[in-house]
């Protein structure tokens, strides 16, 4: 009716419904059009929808990676990959350091660890001269190093070894 257009002064833009009340908009707005003022990323393969692009992005890998995990359904480019990640739920470690027997899940760990049976420590710590064979040995002992210091009043006296045996 006419006096029913006069009456509906506010208009949504989202789908031109209209309101009489600035008030009775404001709330159409807050429950109805609210997935128009997010913004959304679809997915072009399955029509799925993410707040985020990185979560869309996430989300499309796991339609074009050819090798997926059948436990989890996380995608990988090459098999040697997925085999590696399928051990994170199988626990199955078979890279073993042949000096102290510790198992690793994949190579590069074994090769890091290889660093700690190694004569060469290349990595000194600046405040007690400590030296150790890998970078991040180091790094765990500077943190120590470094509340030790704090603590005694800043002596640079320093015999922490971060609870690693070397």
């Amino acid at each position: 009716t006419p006096s029913s257009i006069a009456n509906s002064r506010y208009q949504c833009d989202g789908c031109s419904k209209s309101y009489s009340t600035f008030g009775g908009l404001s709330k159409h707005k807050q429950f109805h059009c609210i997935a128009q003022i997010k913004k959304q990323f679809q997915c072009k393969f399955c029509e799925k929808t993410y707040n985020s692009l990185g979560a869309l992005k996430m989300h499309i890998r796991t339609h074009t990676l050819p090798c997926k995990c059948k436990i989890c359904g996380k995608a990988f480019s090459r098999p040697w990959l997925l085999q590696g990640h399928v051990r994170t739920h199988t626990g199955e470690k078979p890279f073993q350091c042949e000096i102290c027997c510790r198992a690793f899940a994949d190579r590069s760990n074994l090769r890091a660890h290889m660093q700690t049976h190694s004569d060469v420590k290349k990595y000194r710590c600046t405040k007690c001269s400590k030296t150790f064979s890998r970078m991040s040995l180091l790094n765990k002992h500077m943190e120590n190093c470094l509340q030790q210091t704090t603590a005694s009043n800043n002596t640079d006296d320093c015999t922490s070894t971060a609870g690693f045996s070397i």
